[in-house]
């Protein structure tokens, strides 16, 4: 089962484009966010956003 709050993230990730704007709007720290993504890719065993200027799903 995967954490209600993380699955919140990754959404306000890819809506908001990236890290630092979906932190912004999370009201979290930008390395909270980043924990977050880091704990729901190991349970999923997988890459869930590709990391560079921009954060983008990993399926484009």
């Amino acid at each position: 089962m995967f954490d209600r709050q993380q699955l919140k993230t990754l959404a306000t990730i890819v809506q908001e484009g990236s890290f630092e704007r979906a932190a912004q709007r999370l009201h979290i720290s930008r390395g909270a966010v980043s924990q977050r993504i880091k704990a729901l890719e190991e349970a999923a065993s997988a890459v869930l956003l590709v990391r560079e200027a921009g954060a983008r799903d990993s399926s484009r």
